[in-house]
């Protein structure tokens, strides 16, 4: 079997790369439809994103004959998130080929939403580990009193969170309440009221791997996983 041809992205790859996106930003929003609901725009922002990648020289953009993977240095880590294989029974050659060609430039630290199986089977092929994971749930207006506050932390007894913006291709109706602890169900119902009243539409919990204590709560509280995060093992 032939070796997949990881290549260079170019601009002259632009208008497909955006469109293999747009296709799977579709199929995300279907599985959260909040979420990962689409901004109106996200098109012609990830198009001018992606082409101000393509040419920055401290960002790898190669591809290969059915997907691409772009992967930024903003840490210890290279982040691969902007990346799509299609049809997804690629992953398990070029996909791979294309984590393994990145992985030779530094540890990855690679997105990969819960339901991908694919991709997930690809980021275990190499060999990463599951280093977080993310939950969410949808946040209903609150109606009573709304508060308007510059800060953007919120601490109850027993839980803590931040007020974060959506990514900018992704518009779920407002902020974004990021819990950074929880200590029980009623602590979280307590944080989320908070956030909801200063807009929030949705709440994502981090989950360390280990903590299975963490994920049963969160399931019991309605939360659904949404998106791991793999890294390079630090031994590697």
């Amino acid at each position: 079997m032939t070796a997949p041809d990881v290549r260079p992205l170019t601009q002259a790859d632009l208008d497909w790369a955006v469109g293999l996106t747009r296709v799977r930003r579709d199929r995300l929003e279907g599985h959260a439809p909040r979420f990962w609901r689409a901004a109106a725009d996200a098109t012609e922002r990830h198009r001018a994103f992606l082409s101000h990648l393509i040419d920055d020289a401290a960002t790898l953009s190669v591809r290969s004959d059915h997907g691409y993977l772009v992967a930024m240095n903003p840490g210890p880590y290279l982040l691969v998130d902007d990346m799509v294989v299609e049809p997804a029974e690629q992953w398990a050659s070029e996909g791979v080929a294309l984590l393994r060609h990145a992985s030779a430039f530094g540890p990855l630290r690679f997105v990969v939403p819960g339901f991908e199986s694919e991709r997930l089977d690809a980021a275990l092929d190499l060999g990463l580990e599951p280093a977080e994971i993310w939950w969410h749930r949808d946040l209903e207006p609150f109606t009573g009193l709304n508060v308007v506050s510059e800060d953007k932390s919120i601490s109850v007894e027993g839980a803590a969170g931040q007020l974060v913006p959506a990514p900018p291709v992704y518009d779920p109706g407002g902020p974004v309440l990021l819990v950074t602890s929880v200590t029980s169900p009623d602590a979280l119902t307590r944080v989320e009221q908070s956030a909801a009243r200063r807009g929030a539409r949705v709440s994502v919990v981090t989950q360390p791997p280990s903590d299975a204590a963490l994920a049963t709560l969160l399931d019991h509280a309605g939360y659904t996983l949404t998106t791991f995060f793999f890294t390079t093992p630090t031994s590697a």
